[in-house]
């Protein structure tokens, strides 16, 4: 049984932090064939300084190819709104 006036001895834990999510999208290779059959890019956001102060983003790929520009800041903007609401973009 708990005594009420003792008070709880350990402090509460800070709600955790995200510091990096990552998300790897794929797609057929390109149709010159100078990539591999399926081409993959991690776009990964990194919070080194905490979620308040937003991310880093780094990209890693295995020949992914882009005809527009556009095609990446999509990326990287689906990727931003699968960490704010999970999977379902």
């Amino acid at each position: 049984m708990k005594n009420p006036k003792m008070k709880n001895p350990e402090p509460a834990l800070p709600a955790p932090e995200i510091r990096q999510a990552c998300v790897t999208y794929s797609q057929e290779g390109n149709t010159m064939g100078t990539t591999p059959e399926y081409e993959t890019i991690d776009v990964r956001l990194e919070f080194p300084l905490g979620e308040k102060d937003g991310p880093f983003i780094v990209l890693k790929t295995k020949g992914w190819s882009f005809d527009d520009p556009k095609e990446l800041i999509a990326l990287i903007n689906r990727t931003k709104q699968v960490l704010k609401t999970g999977y379902n973009i």
